[in-house]
Formats: structure tokens, sequence, C-alpha cells
């Protein structure tokens, strides 16, 4: 099984880790804002050919992150607190 890098996103309030099909697939199960939207349908139906053998997982894996994508539930967290003093400790030396 390839290792993805995991990517959370942000449905109904929560945060939700996917870092393979099997968690993929479960994400596509919940509520998404616009359930009959193309980019997520063809999502679920990517990775049942995935699931089926007929397809890479890498495949299915990006076209659940497209659709993930196409919705807005991909938001980037604010950095750290620490992340923040490293980067103005950064710009102090340049």
């Amino acid at each position: 099984m390839p290792a993805f890098i995991p990517i959370t996103i942000y449905l109904n309030g929560r945060s939700m880790l996917v870092a393979s099909i099997a968690d993929a697939e479960t994400a596509l199960q919940q509520p998404w804002p616009f359930m009959d939207k193309p980019c997520r349908l063809e999502a679920i139906r990517i990775i049942e050919e995935c699931l089926a053998g007929h397809c890479t997982q890498q495949a299915a894996f990006d076209a659940f992150r497209a659709a993930a994508s196409e919705q807005g539930l991909l938001k980037r967290k604010p950095p750290s607190i620490g992340l923040r003093k490293f980067d103005g400790v950064a710009e102090d030396l340049l």
C-alpha cells in the first residue's frame, strides 16, 4: 500500500485525517456541502474502481483530494506559535 501524505479535511466543523483509501471512502460517506458535485461523485466512482482493483490507489487518492479541494474542505491551519516565532527569527536574519 503506498504511503500517502495525510491530508486533513474539515467537514461539519470537525477535522478528519485522511491517509488511506479506506479513510477517503469513509470521508465521502459523510455529509458534504454539495453532495451532487461531479468531482465528488467522480471520486466515489474512482475509489470504488480502486477497491475493485481497476485503478491505482494514487489515482483514487488524487481524485479524493481534488473533490475535497473543490468543495473548500482543505483549509490550512494557521501556523503554530513556535513556527511564527521561528519565522520572525528567520526574517531578522535576512
